[in-house]
């Protein structure tokens, strides 16, 4: 059973019988159809429709300025730009100089300003000198202001973290803290796939049909930039190379290649995967992707494929003016017909690197089932669930309960492949999501219902020495259930696959945070964290 469907597996517990209007997080309330935290946000300030005015910021429940904001009077204004109070409250700007620039010229600063006759490198909004580049009340144009949580980043309003809620989906802004950052933004219905590279996020719905959505991480633009439909009806991994994304296409047994802008560039067929798709996480190392092939139902087809990438380079030029399809999708040489143009193959098949063959991938009567791979160096983790056969009753059985602790594959790239096995130990059931912090791998490991008897934890593992770490401590999530892992900002955080929160921890201690409710309860009475990404 693949990972999306065993994640639904989780939420189908908690469906209620019939639909349900949307239903916000724990601590936000509904505010003309979108969900807000009287408390934080400002534009509803302790009642929703009650705006905090220009610079300020709601703390509480109450409007007070906004960090780096100064109240003057009733206004709160920036003392190190305004020149209305320039540098302190009662100092205004005359004609002589009437611009307001910092003292510290090439940085912005709020304080010490003086009165000038011109901006120099800064731009003039009106009389105010600023940097439009990290200024998050003109950021990238005078006027263009950040919403609360933001910052202002070479131009463009980002916020710390990005969450895809697979029962709403949406694509929600977060700040370190997982407040809410802006507007929620809807993409294409089935979300379940979330990466982010340069000034782009590109979302995998997979469900009732495949698409990839392009936002841009500027959270002032709601709407997809573009949108790139798929075949088939099943996305299980996404990752970026190079500035060209990688889809893998579970239900057709594919590996899809978009271009920055969503052009599909090729969709590379995986070896055997026809008969049994479900290729999965994947991972790049020199140029060659290794794609977790979970398998079907168990029998066949878990293994690593391995795609040869040399042609990428070509492939991905956006100078090839790629010409159209002659009669029957007829094409040049070293060319082929994909979406109606000629274009020269991204990758090819290799082979597939057989996980029932690999000493210590699983225990029977268990089958490893890879999810999620991850490339360091010379080497690509591969998750390893390590699952058996199990009847919940009422109808639904499947390889969901682990039948030993969870491994992790290591493909040693510079000795021809080798393979070995890591043990993650009794602490972890069913891993899927990796995450590199320094000379760590953190592992999430989620055991699905079977959580009693394997809680939730993400494991971190020494990949100097190959083995679990004591220090720091393994995570315990409590009823989290991990799905994800990413670590933004020296701060990890894990996605409950059974429910719309996300867990803080401490890589550096192992300590961690409350869950938060980020993501809002769906049309049909469940919540679902189904990816997270770091925002650059």
């Amino acid at each position: 059973m693949n990972r999306r469907l065993a994640t639904l597996a989780v939420s189908l517990l908690a469906l209620t019988a019939c639909r349900k209007e949307l239903t916000c997080p724990q601590g936000q309330v509904a505010c003309g159809g979108t969900c807000a935290s009287l408390l934080s946000d400002a534009a509803n300030c302790g009642a929703c429709g009650h705006v905090c005015g220009d610079r300020a910021a709601c703390s509480a429940g109450a409007c007070g300025c906004a960090p780096g904001s100064t109240a003057c009077g009733a206004a709160c204004v920036d003392l190190g730009s305004d020149p209305t109070h320039c540098g302190a409250c009662d100092t205004a700007c005359a004609s002589a100089a009437p611009f307001c620039a910092p003292a510290s010229s090439g940085t912005r600063v709020a304080a010490p300003a003086a009165c000038a006759t011109g901006c120099g490198s800064l731009t003039a909004c009106g009389h105010a000198c600023v940097d439009t580049a990290q200024d998050p009340y003109h950021c990238g144009a005078c006027g263009t202001a950040c919403a609360a949580g933001q910052s202002c980043r070479a131009g463009a309003c980002r916020s710390d973290l990005q969450v895809a809620c697979g029962a709403t989906d949406q694509v929600i802004p977060l700040d370190a803290a997982l407040a809410a950052a802006g507007p929620a933004r809807t993409v294409t219905a089935g979300l379940t796939l979330l990466a982010v590279g340069g000034s782009t996020i590109y979302t995998g719905s997979g469900y009732p049909v495949a698409a990839v959505d392009l936002l841009s991480l500027d959270a002032r633009v709601t709407a997809p930039v573009a949108t790139a439909p798929l075949a088939g009806s099943d996305l299980e991994g996404i990752a970026l190379r190079d500035n060209v994304l990688f889809v893998s296409n579970a239900a057709v047994g594919t590996l899809a290649v978009l271009s920055q802008g969503g052009t599909l560039l090729d969709e590379i067929p995986l070896g055997g995967q026809q008969a049994g798709p479900n290729p999965h996480g994947l991972a790049f190392a020199g140029d060659r992707a290794f794609v977790a092939l979970y398998g079907s139902d168990g029998s066949t087809g878990q293994a690593v494929g391995v795609v040869d990438l040399s042609g990428l380079q070509a492939c991905a030029d956006p100078a090839d003016t790629a010409p159209a399809c002659g009669a029957g999708g007829s094409c040049a040489a070293g060319r082929h017909c994909v979406s109606g143009a000629c274009r020269r193959p991204c990758g090819t098949w290799q082979r597939s690197i057989d996980l029932a063959a690999v000493p210590g991938a699983f225990d029977a009567p268990g089958k490893p089932f890879p999810s999620r791979a991850l490339a360091v160096g010379d080497k690509v983790y591969v998750s390893l669930s390590n699952l058996e056969f199990a009847d919940l009753g009422g109808g639904f059985a499947g390889w969901f309960k682990p039948a030993g602790h969870g491994k992790l594959a290591v493909i040693d790239t510079a000795k021809g492949d080798a393979v070995s096995t890591i043990d993650l130990g009794a602490g972890c059931g069913n891993p899927s999501g990796l995450a590199l912090d320094g000379a760590t791998l953190w592992v999430a490991c989620g055991s699905l219902s079977f959580s009693a008897d394997w809680p939730g934890a993400v494991v971190p593992v020494d990949l100097a020495s190959g083995s679990v770490r004591t220090a720091p401590a393994t995570v315990a999530t409590g009823a989290v259930v991990p799905a994800g892992v990413v670590i933004c900002g020296g701060t990890g955080y894990v996605t409950d696959m059974a429910s719309g929160k996300v867990l803080p921890f401490a890589p550096a201690s192992g300590v961690a945070g409350a869950p938060v409710a980020v993501c809002p309860v769906g049309p049909f009475g469940s919540a679902w964290v189904s990816d997270l990404a770091c925002a650059p």
